[in-house]
């Protein structure tokens, strides 16, 4: 799985911590920018939603669909003190097995996702650094 990292303070919390997911999960902030980025390349995603870690947004193309995570690694209420915080993003196609694509055809939409949200976090000013698992 590739991860786009980057620092910003772009995208802090502005609920109380108690409204977060779980301590120090931020990331609805970065996820309903992010929807809203992509969806003026047309790409359409769902709204933000919660999970453990952060936030997500769901993309479908066919009957592939994928989940593209935004969280941050801070600690709890490191994401109030106005200081940049390390963001990250990725993209990982859904575990339905209805809906899993096989090789190349997950791989190129995935591909082009990444290259969607790099562009608008560029394009905003924002220097990301991508991680390839290895």
């Amino acid at each position: 799985m590739t991860r786009i990292e980057f620092y910003s303070n772009r995208f802090l919390p502005y609920l109380p911590e108690s409204c977060q997911v779980n301590p120090g999960a931020y990331g609805f902030e970065l996820a309903l920018w992010l929807s809203n980025a992509l969806m003026q390349l047309d790409i359409v995603t769902s709204y933000p939603m919660g999970e453990d870690w952060g936030w997500f947004i769901e993309y479908g193309e066919g009957e592939a669909e994928f989940m593209i995570g935004c969280g941050s690694n801070a600690d709890e209420g490191e994401g109030y003190l106005g200081q940049p915080v390390l963001w990250s993003v990725f993209v990982q196609q859904a575990l339905s097995l209805k809906q899993r694509l096989r090789g190349q055809s997950a791989l190129v939409i995935a591909a082009k996702l990444m290259d969607a949200i790099v562009a608008v976090l560029q394009a905003d000013g924002i220097a990301v650094q991508i991680e390839k698992a290895t």
